[in-house]
């Protein structure tokens, strides 16, 4: 569209509607363009991105899956181990019961033996009659105690019997005293045997009597018997019962 000239004071301005509203609608496309460009963009950050934490998370999903059996694998083994030790330590304790056992048959054996052994060859022991060993134990404190005689007969095949007595020596008062069998309760047992015998019985020991020695007499039965008599001491008796 034309306006006037300039004359009388007029300017004249043209108008182009067309090309303005093109313009206009050239920027807006270009606006829509970018934004979408944009858009798409950030899309396709966002996907890789997202994409990448996907692969990292099943990595670690991996890795954290192969910690889990390598950790139960350990324990698995560690829990193999205790029970190896265990069974090793069990076994180590029941070798050295066993070995402790053996060693104490083996010495019981041995005393055995030699007691068997002086039975039928002992040295410098004349045939007959002898008291091999003699002990005492106490019985709480009541002054009571139980004896054990081992008896033998050397170099003798017949059966051979009598009594075993016991009589104390020691002080009561101040004054020496001897106790006999009769008051010291079983202080008299028969005996009965062809190569040995194990006697036992229990004294009583009167009230006040400080004992010092233990007689233990063995009267063989028959018109002349042979007397055997032998003292120990009273405390040597209670400690290695020799």
């Amino acid at each position: 569209m034309k306006s006037l000239g300039t004359q009388g004071g007029y300017r004249v301005r043209y108008h182009h509607p067309v090309r303005r509203a093109l313009i206009w609608g050239g920027l807006a496309v270009a606006l829509i363009l970018a934004g979408w460009g944009l858009f798409e963009a950030g899309q396709n950050l966002g996907g890789e991105r997202h994409s990448d934490a996907r692969g990292e998370i099943r990595e670690l999903q991996r890795r954290v899956a192969s910690l889990e059996r390598t950790n139960r694998e350990l324990v698995q083994r560690n829990a193999r181990l205790e029970r190896g030790q265990i069974i090793e330590k069990a076994a180590a304790e029941r070798l050295r019961e066993n070995l402790a056992d053996m060693q104490t048959r083996l010495q019981s054996m041995d005393e055995e033996l030699t007691f068997y052994r002086n039975i039928v060859s002992p040295e410098n022991l004349e045939s007959g009659l002898h008291i091999h060993s003699f002990v005492l134990e106490p019985v709480g404190a009541s002054g009571e105690y139980v004896f054990r005689a081992v008896l033998t007969q050397i170099r003798g095949t017949a059966i051979v019997e009598g009594t075993l007595e016991l009589a104390v020596r020691g002080q009561r008062g101040g004054a020496k005293v001897d106790v006999p069998a009769d008051a010291l309760g079983e202080g008299s047992r028969p005996f009965s045997f062809r190569y040995f015998q194990n006697i036992e019985g229990r004294v009583l020991l009167p009230e006040g009597v400080r004992p010092e020695q233990i007689k233990v007499t063995l009267t063989p039965a028959g018109n002349r018997p042979r007397v055997v008599e032998q003292e120990y001491g009273w405390h040597a008796s209670l400690r290695t019962g020799n």
